[in-house]
């Protein structure tokens, strides 16, 4: 118990690899116990990372140059250098293609960003990878894993941005957090992604305090308990058709069930293009989301700010909202606006109670 006390101390100099430095983590958690801080300098890391390390602690070592953390895999397509694991999104160990896949309790992040290229731009990475043709692959695909759509081919030039075209747009997160990820704490963090940003699994538990979220298609999503303190949220957004934005995607608990999931608390929100931007899509009629004390730029919401796009129409009564700049007008008839910052169940909204 005394070693847990005492953490080993590693820093990442530009150039150099984030994983060597997990590796050399995991081998002093193993044999003593000791958790580890990561010192990052800033620079850009094209790495997937996984973090299952109990515990660990990676900082940017500049608060106004993030380092950034960066990876290009995502779902539709699949790459020479993920060997004969079938590339199916969701249920695959790197839970919906994520950059940052994190497995472990107590894991904290400061100053960095986190980013999945694959609907932004082609990294130098992905432009050195070779893709395999899905459609003619002899991969041993299940037919619920098998692609349901073929999807265009990707431009192999460095930089290339065509990829963030809707033709392109598939799932592909910047961090993911499974069940076990639990008491997550990231400070001054972005997560910059497109169709995906930020998932975490039911049992996962993230507090996400300051930074930048930015995203298009219900980016912020899963069925984790989640609370956004005070961040900036981007619609990543064009002025290209049916471009639209939905920032949360929650899911937590069951049917018969309500848990807590998604707090998004004194959150201001950005997007280049007017009334492209919903606050919530539902993934699960059940799912809970509460956005408390919100602003945003001008003309950035869609009057009614929910949707149920995925729940097919079907109505989302664990949906709240209190205190919004346009003071909710507008909003279904299944979306309660509070009149105080309690919910039905008596829980206070707050982060410090989440």
């Amino acid at each position: 118990m005394l070693a847990l006390l005492f953490s080993l101390v590693l820093h990442v100099a530009a150039g150099e690899s984030i994983n060597a430095a997990l590796d050399s983590a995991r081998a002093v958690y193993a044999d003593r116990g000791e958790r580890t801080t990561i010192y990052i300098a800033p620079g850009t890391y094209q790495e997937e990372l996984t973090i299952d390390i109990p515990g660990l602690r990676l900082k940017g070592t500049s608060k106004k140059a993030p380092a950034k953390i960066t990876w290009y895999y995502g779902h539709g397509y699949q790459y020479a250098s993920m060997g004969d694991s079938p590339n199916y999104g969701g249920s695959r160990t790197r839970r919906w293609n994520a950059s940052v896949l994190v497995t472990a309790p107590d894991f904290y992040a400061e100053n960095i960003i986190f980013e999945n290229s694959f609907n932004l731009y082609v990294s130098e990475k992905e432009a050195k990878d070779s893709l395999v043709d899905i459609s003619q692959s002899d991969m041993p695909w299940t037919e619920k894993e098998r692609p349901k759509k073929v999807m265009p081919t990707r431009p192999k030039e460095v930089g290339s941005t065509e990829v963030a075209k809707r033709a392109y747009r598939e799932r592909a997160a910047a961090i993911s957090f499974t069940e076990t990820a639990t008491n997550a704490y990231l400070k001054n963090c972005t997560a910059i992604g497109k169709q995906d940003a930020l998932y975490g699994d039911q049992g996962a538990s993230i507090y996400w305090k300051g930074g930048v979220l930015s995203g298009a298609v219900d980016f912020i999503f899963g069925a984790m308990k989640l609370v956004v303190d005070h961040a900036t949220i981007i619609a990543n957004v064009t002025d290209e058709k049916h471009d639209n934005c939905y920032i949360s995607a929650g899911r937590s608990g069951t049917e018969d069930s309500i848990a807590h999931g998604m707090l998004f608390w004194h959150c201001h929100i950005q997007s280049p293009v007017p009334q492209r931007t919903w606050l919530a899509r539902p993934w699960r009629w059940w799912g809970q989301t509460v956005w408390a004390y919100t602003t945003w730029d001008d003309d950035v919401l869609v009057p009614e700010a929910w949707h149920t796009g995925l729940t097919k129409g079907k109505e989302c009564p664990n949906s709240y909202e209190y205190k919004s700049q346009d003071r909710s007008v507008g909003r279904p008839n299944w979306v309660t606006i509070l009149t105080k910052p309690i919910l039905p169940d008596g829980t206070k909204i707050d982060p410090k109670t989440w």
